[in-house]
């Protein structure tokens, strides 16, 4: 994601969380993050997906599906972060960081900032650094469109941004890079080339692409687009690309692991002037305003403790002590967990994929329709193909119907019932949740419902249809019973009989 555009859109993703609640954290795939926000009305997620050039992060209505077994790490952030108020927000925004400032949570102990930075992953800290908010120097135009290294020492001036002022006419240029540098841009785009949709900037495209008066809205358009789609291929991937993918990601975490815990033997290093205060504060105990004391410690000798003037000396030496006591805390956890993950990294290194990333095996190209989608397999279904290239799938009884809705479709795919009676249910599959669909399709999925259904001898039907995230099983329901929330609308077809054998 480019720098400058990301300023945009985390002040804008800032703004509109303060004040909510984080309620739960998914891990619907490797590398990518699912933060369910409370809000009234409309459910609300977070989507969030490092990468070191396309990144995600954008807020979306469609939670993606999960596997059955939550990741490791989903857990971990779930407990730390389940019903914690978003207070305030900080940006750094050359280096591509956000940071969330939490409200406080004990049970399990947990640092007070959640950084969300777009090249490196999801972290907690206990303090951001001094210069976190620091706004970058900008050069002159004419510096920064002659030198093509300087995004060395100045990382928001981009290669991308580089070259897009220097395809403008020099006063445009100068009003562009006026509003770059001042945080005044209104307009964001999304561009499409020949290799898919590209990471939305400030600046316009030379091909096909679309206007945005808001980051936000930018970043949700590109993210519903691509991450979706990115994530069902994900399913497929071959067993090697996987097991370096979920390599890699272990290593990271052992990474991060390590400098945790150099972190807390800091933290309990403290212990060290505690105690050397402890053992002569009848000195200065009632003394005001100290800022160090000089004091000797039973076995590590003379030293100077630097001291907060504003507390006392006892609560100076209680607040070492404290510091210490939490790394006490957690260093029982860092090994646990770094037991977990070396045992993980061995059974990848012996090629062993956990259970919810295992790849579907490889099958010859064929012509007709695609093949079953993963989370299809082992169902009851009947599989086609639209003319327009759209995959339906159709359940063939009761327990499949239930089934498709419940453990198979995305919330974004399209779920099709005959309107007035008993008929199988129909799944349209869709890219993602902004993926248009031709009437021809949506007319071939209604009548592909309405063979299965009791009006099929008859020359017309009725064909509802809805998204799968309005669809809703009920407790106590027999299988295949469901409530709809919210219809799409109801389609009138001419019941074709041939219909089945030309797309399947």
């Amino acid at each position: 994601m480019e720098a400058n555009f990301f300023r945009f859109l985390a002040a804008e993703i800032g703004v509109f969380l303060v004040g909510r609640r984080i309620d739960k954290v998914f891990g619907p795939a490797p590398g990518v993050w699912t933060l369910k926000i409370q809000n009234s009305g409309a459910p609300l997620h977070l989507l969030f997906r490092p990468a070191k050039t396309a990144g995600h992060l954008f807020l979306s209505p469609i939670k993606p599906v999960n596997p059955a077994n939550a990741p490791a790490m989903a857990m971990w952030f779930r407990k730390r972060l389940r019903n914690r108020k978003v207070l305030d927000w900080h940006l750094d925004w050359p280096n591509l960081r956000l940071a969330l400032h939490l409200s406080p949570r004990n049970h399990p102990p947990c640092d007070d900032y959640l950084i969300f930075d777009i090249r490196n992953g999801m972290e907690f800290v206990e303090e951001l650094d001094s210069d976190f908010d620091k706004q970058p120097e900008w050069p002159t135009l004419e510096e920064a469109i002659e030198d093509s290294e300087i995004w060395r020492e100045y990382p928001h001036l981009s290669p991308p941004l580089r070259k897009a002022l220097s395809s403008l006419p020099e006063e445009d240029a100068h009003l562009f890079y006026l509003s770059i540098a001042s945080g005044t841009s209104t307009n964001f785009h999304l561009c499409k080339t020949a290799q898919g949709w590209q990471s939305p900037t400030v600046w316009g495209c030379h091909g096909d692409g679309e206007l945005f008066n808001s980051a936000l809205d930018a970043s949700n358009a590109f993210g519903e687009r691509t991450l979706f789609t990115m994530m069902e291929m994900e399913e497929e991937k071959p067993t090697q690309t996987l097991l370096k993918r979920a390599r890699k990601k272990v290593n990271r975490n052992l990474a991060r692991l390590d400098q945790e815990e150099e972190r807390l033997k800091r933290l309990a290093a403290e212990k060290i002037k505690a105690e050397a205060m402890q053992a002569e504060l009848y000195r200065f105990k009632n003394e005001e305003g100290l800022e160090e004391v000089t004091v000797e410690h039973p076995k590590h000798g003379v030293m100077t403790v630097p001291l907060n003037p504003y507390l006392s000396p006892t609560e100076n030496m209680e607040l070492y002590f404290k510091k210490a006591d939490k790394a006490d805390r957690g260093f029982p956890h860092v090994r646990r967990r770094r037991k977990e993950l070396e045992a993980e990294l061995e059974r990848l290194t012996n090629g062993t994929l956990p259970d919810n990333h295992q790849p579907a095996p490889e099958k010859e190209q064929v012509t007709g329709p695609p093949s079953l989608p993963k989370r299809y397999k082992g169902l009851a279904v009947s599989l086609f193909k639209s003319s327009d290239g759209f995959t339906i799938v159709r359940g063939k009884n009761k327990k499949a119907n239930h089934d498709i809705i419940s453990k198979a479709a995305s919330p974004f795919d399209y779920w099709f019932h005959i309107a007035d009676g008993p008929s199988s249910h129909v799944i349209l599959r869709r890219d993602h949740p902004g993926h248009e669909v031709p009437d021809a399709t949506l007319e071939e999925a209604a009548i592909l419902c309405a063979l299965k259904s009791y009006r099929k001898e008859d020359g017309k039907a009725d064909v509802m249809y809805a998204l799968v995230k309005d669809v809703r099983k009920v407790k106590g329901f027999a299988h295949g019973q469901v409530v709809v929330d919210q219809k799409l609308g109801t389609i009138r077809v001419d019941i074709d009989p041939d219909l089945e054998q030309k797309l399947s």
